[in-house]
């Protein structure tokens, strides 16, 4: 082991990406002390346990803690003792208006901030609106006048459910920082990693994180949009999404793929974000306007789906399987499965619930539905299965035994995750969205 490696860091914010940096870099070879205010939190952390399902966490987690080089505390003030970098990883809320909370963000700051050691280097990866980096030094400032650490901001891309492979080979490798000296410690941190870092300035990388995820929302709409056309004239719109990736001009990473709409609060916080800026400054932001209008409206596909082939939904027995707002992940927060559950329940419609990972806690805060932990139990005497979550145990499902324990062998897959024509020629009737499969029931 190198002797840069042997140096002490904290990490500051343990929800997702705070304890998968964490872990990454304890198994990098640092010796990491990571912080949080969440004393539960840090019990469940210091036992090998994530507080989100993300797939290999637990088991980096449980390694590094084995090795002696990762540790948790509830003292965040002693985590930065003696570090020369800090990487400041709190998670940023949203709200029901997708309006992010740097509360938490500036709260840690404060705790720290009399703290740090002089020379060092504050790296922040936390979701923050651009404009926040200046506002930390500012609020560093005014407490530790003589001690202001050089800031750094990382636009952090992480995947729920390809986290730990996101931050070991980063997509979007950028580093804001105000001068070449901070930029080249933060670069010699994640050398490990083996990423060539671009930099930028501060406010550059701050709005490169918006920038980024308000492409993918507009991406995502226009995907939506063309396929709800597409079933209207009968063509593929899964098909269309395949082939456009073909184009250079567009990638063959391109989020095309007709479904529902995005959801998590990612895109949507940073949509949100530059909307308001244009607001605030006086600039006409119409793009961003009509993606954030398509958006909102386009998860009313699956109850006008539902009402094309069975008319009213008040009764209807349905099985909605999926409650995360996508797979690998146990985190509800901002989920449209549930979003589209609680219109079903307004419409008084039978609800019944399946997921394999969601939060069990999580759960209990939620209404409109009965939840199953047998799927198999959640589909008798459905009329309909919702294929809300594309989690892989369901394209496991014996499908004949579905058929057996439904009331009516009818499916709506509104990821576009299963093999339709074998469905068909089980007896199913298999709806999906955006490829042309328009079909209308009896009720």
């Amino acid at each position: 082991m190198s002797a840069h490696h042997a140096r002490r860091i904290a990490v500051l914010g343990l929800w997702h990406q705070g304890v998968v940096g964490a872990a990454c870099l304890a198994e990098a070879g640092y010796h990491v002390t990571a912080a949080d205010s969440e004393p539960e939190r840090i019990q469940r952390l210091a036992q090998g346990r994530a507080p989100v399902f993300e797939p290999g966490l637990d088991e980096l987690l449980q390694r590094g803690i084995a090795s002696g080089r990762l540790q948790f505390s509830t003292d965040a003030a002693g985590a930065v003792k003696g570090c020369r970098e800090v990487l400041l990883m709190q998670d940023t809320p949203v709200n029901d208006r997708d309006e992010s909370d740097v509360t938490p963000v500036f709260e840690m700051v404060k705790t720290v901030a009399a703290h740090l050691e002089p020379g060092a280097v504050l790296v922040v990866t936390a979701q923050v609106p651009v404009g926040t980096c200046d506002e930390i030094t500012r609020l560093i400032r005014q407490i530790h006048p003589t001690g202001v650490p050089g800031i750094a901001y990382i636009p952090e891309n992480l995947r729920l459910g390809q986290a730990i492979e996101r931050f070991r080979r980063p997509a979007l490798p950028v580093i804001g920082a105000a001068t070449e000296e901070h930029f080249r410690r933060v670069e010699q941190l994640l050398a490990p990693f083996g990423a060539t870092w671009q930099l930028v300035s501060l406010r550059t990388a701050e709005m490169t994180k918006h920038a980024l995820n308000a492409f993918l929302a507009v991406s995502v709409c226009f995907g939506n949009e063309l396929g709800n056309l597409c079933d209207e004239v009968g063509a593929d719109g899964r098909r269309i999404a395949e082939v456009l990736r073909l184009e250079p001009r567009v990638g063959s990473k391109a989020m095309l793929a007709p479904g529902l709409g995005f959801s998590g609060g990612t895109l949507a916080r940073d949509l949100h974000t530059l909307r308001s800026f244009g607001d605030q400054s006086g600039v006409d932001t119409p793009l961003l306007d009509g993606t954030w209008q398509s958006n909102q409206i386009q998860n009313r596909i699956v109850i006008r789906k539902l009402q094309q082939f069975f008319g009213v939904l008040e009764g209807l027995p349905l099985a909605v399987l999926g409650l995360t707002y996508k797979p690998d992940t146990s985190t509800l927060r901002r989920s449209a499965a549930l979003e589209i559950i609680a219109e079903m329940a307004q419409q008084r419609a039978d609800v019944r619930a399946h997921d394999p990972r969601a939060d069990r806690q999580e759960l209990a805060q939620h209404r409109g539905f009965r939840f199953f932990e047998d799927v198999y139990g959640a589909l008798e005497g459905a009329r309909v299965l919702v294929l809300m979550t594309g989690w892989p145990e369901y394209r496991q499902l014996a499908f004949e035994r579905v058929k057996q324990v439904m009331a009516q062998p009818v499916i709506l897959d509104v990821g576009n995750v299963l093999d339709g024509t074998q469905l068909t020629s089980m007896g199913f009737t298999y709806l999906d969205v955006g490829r042309g499969r328009t079909m209308r029931g009896e009720g």
